[in-house]
């Protein structure tokens, strides 16, 4: 793959991010026990993988290479951390230690990993170097003790320049317009430059910028409509949509193009056998596991199959089923009166949380609860506290309702 043959092995042979370049070096040379360590922040395909290795080798470091996804809770980062900073160098080598994907370490399963990393790095032996592709609150803690570095999506300039050159290495002509179609798709990403040229260079079609011109609702209600399996790829070929590893963080914009998440959704909020559901879960289960495999392991090149294992997977099973669009994975019969309820107690929470002096999220999770099952233990009548706390008038009708609902709950 191109992508590896052309991986740069020193810094200056990288494209792109020259000051964040330089600020790598000049903190590595200026590096002493105890220093702060070092956070790559970037998209994906800008370098901040490739710049720790080339530097590694350049200045003749023994890197220690970890994925942080992969060491997602305390123990296990602890059994692999400490050895690091407490042992030398079996080749006596000056050590690196790099955490790569720390963004994929926080949730509930990961109890105790970014605490623990935050404890550990304040102090480190050797120089440490994370990097996570986007300032997400799941690592702020940690951008806290580190010196933050931003990498930038590589330039389209820049990258026109570096397809000519790779191109010309692997004696490689392309049209003007190929190159510029390679340059526009890639958005700043090396590797999809590289993939994107390598895949034409083959014979095979790429991902050209014209060619995303579905955006997801419509691919989705095409896709369960449409009359054979390899139109269903091309719909998908052509959707304005993304695969992604659900492990890690996204925006809002990211998860909306999930086409995983998508076809999920829809497939869950249709009435149909449940049979046939099982079996179509199953088969964007598998899918769902060899995205977050791709990703893990850098194996981008799958990334093509994709299309190809999800229209020929769930064509015929899905055929004449009337699937459309959902942007939610439940039926809209249950999930209005969920987004109803969370509506009238967002307000409520914000006329009380002003009044008791504290933030709406700490009195929902905190104070609410306790002060509903106080009301239910001293059978308060919920609108005439309402009106003695000049609340909203429908504050009393919320409150009657969930005193009504714990109720329940509790027989």
């Amino acid at each position: 793959m191109w992508v590896e043959s052309s991986r740069p092995r020193t810094v200056e042979e990288l494209i792109g991010n020259e000051e964040a370049r330089l600020a790598i070096i000049k903190w590595l040379a200026e590096w002493v026990i105890g220093s702060k360590p070092l956070l790559l922040l970037g998209p994906p395909g800008v370098g901040k993988t490739t710049v720790v290795q080339a530097l590694s080798f350049q200045f003749d470091y023994d890197l220690i290479e970890m994925n942080a996804s992969d060491t997602r809770n305390r123990e296990v980062l602890l059994n692999r951390i400490i050895p690091a900073f407490k042992n030398t160098s079996l080749l006596e080598k000056k050590m690196l230690l790099f955490l790569d994907e720390v963004d994929g370490i926080s949730g509930r399963q990961d109890i105790g990993g970014i605490e623990y990393l935050v404890s550990v790095l304040k102090a480190p032996t050797i120089p440490v170097i994370m990097a996570a592709n986007s300032r997400d609150t799941k690592i702020r803690d940690l951008a806290k003790i580190s010196k933050v570095i931003e990498f930038e999506p590589i330039h389209p300039r820049l990258l026109l320049l570096y397809i000519n050159h790779i191109l010309k290495k692997h004696n490689v002509t392309l049209s003007p317009e190929d190159k510029f179609s390679i340059v526009r798709s890639s958005n700043g990403d090396v590797r999809a430059l590289l993939n994107n040229a390598q895949s034409i260079s083959a014979g095979y079609d790429a991902y050209k910028e014209d060619s995303f011109d579905v955006d997801i609702k419509s691919a989705v209600n095409l896709f369960f409509s449409c009359l054979s399996a390899e139109e269903a790829k091309k719909i998908l070929s052509r959707t304005d949509a993304v695969y992604i590893d659900p492990r890690f963080g996204i925006s809002s914009d990211e998860r909306r193009r999930d086409i995983v998440n998508a076809l999920f959704s829809s497939i869950l909020s249709s009435r149909i056998d449940i049979s046939i559901l099982a079996i179509m879960l199953d088969i964007l289960s598998k899918i769902d596991v060899l995205v977050g495999r791709m990703g893990t392991n850098r194996h981008w090149s799958l990334l093509k199959y994709f299309d190809t294992l999800i229209a020929y997977g769930l064509f015929y099973i899905s055929r004449n089923k009337a699937i459309k669009y959902s942007q939610y994975n439940m039926a809209w019969p249950l999930m209005g009166p969920i987004l109803a309820r969370g509506q009238s107690l967002k307000k409520l929470a914000g006329e009380l949380a002003q009044a008791a002096h504290t933030s709406k999220s700490t009195f929902s999770t905190l104070y609410l609860p306790y002060l509903i099952q106080v009301m239910i233990n001293n059978e308060h009548d919920p609108r005439i506290f309402a009106t003695n706390s000049n609340l909203d008038e429908k504050a009393g009708e919320v409150l009657a309702k969930e005193m009504s609902l714990l109720r329940k709950r509790n027989g």
